[in-house]
């Protein structure tokens, strides 16, 4: 009976192997048993970057190309428009070149001739003019975009030569429109037109300087038209 009962007896639970009697199981690591990369995977896979970082670079570029040429297609148009525009107001500038020029020249005869008379004909003098700037906004807005740099040389070397042209007559006709507007003022000084012999000389001092510097703005406009293509005028 005793055996009986010591048979049936539960066993004595055993104590759980420790993390270092199975250590040799869990760590056991087996070798593989073929390379994984070999040198010929090695290449290939150093290829295929290659030729796919060329391939965006190369996509990158063409991008960048292809804006570079509607950018300098579109600053073509843009300068082109207003060069035209420049070339019709040259016209206009001319013709009121030609009106004031005799305008002065009618002027300085009244003035020559007001010295010897009493009661000169001074309500005849015209100092006014009608003189329209040349544009030059495209120009100014593809200076500052740096668009410039996509124009070829030689392209670039007319158009630097059209704007300071533009810019040297612009201020040279505002000299002139000045000296013109001290004329006038000097004209009406006096009610009535009654200028003193001495205001008389200083208005010729004024109408003389008036001719010299619209003579000299003439001049930077005939260099104006050869630069747009036009043929000059000699005032």
């Amino acid at each position: 009976m005793t055996d009986e009962l010591e048979s049936i007896e539960p066993a004595e639970p055993k104590a759980p192997a420790s993390s270092e009697d199975k250590g040799d199981v869990m760590l056991e690591v087996h070798p593989p048993t073929a390379a994984i990369h070999g040198w010929r995977d090695f290449f290939i896979h150093i290829a295929t970057i290659t030729i796919g970082l060329l391939i965006a670079i190369g996509l990158e570029q063409t991008v960048e190309y292809v804006h570079h040429l509607d950018q300098l297609q579109t600053v073509r148009q843009e300068l082109a428009a207003e060069l035209d525009e420049n070339r019709r107001i040259a016209t206009m500038n001319e013709a009121e070149f030609v009106r004031v020029s005799a305008e002065l020249d009618k002027d300085m005869r009244i003035l020559r001739t007001g010295r010897n008379e009493d009661h000169p004909e001074l309500s005849r003098l015209d100092y006014g003019w009608k003189f329209y700037r040349t544009p030059d906004g495209a120009w100014q807005a593809a200076k500052q975009n740096g668009a410039l740099i996509l124009v070829p040389h030689d392209e670039l070397h007319k158009y630097v030569y059209d704007y300071a042209v533009f810019a040297a007559f612009m201020d040279a006709l505002t000299s002139a429109n000045v000296a013109m507007e001290v004329a006038n003022a000097i004209a009406h000084r006096a009610p009535n037109d009654s200028l003193s012999q001495r205001d008389i000389e200083e208005l010729i001092s004024a109408t003389s300087d008036s001719q010299g510097k619209l003579a000299f703005a003439a001049k930077l406009l005939g260099f104006e038209k050869i630069g747009l293509g036009m043929p000059a005028r000699t005032f």
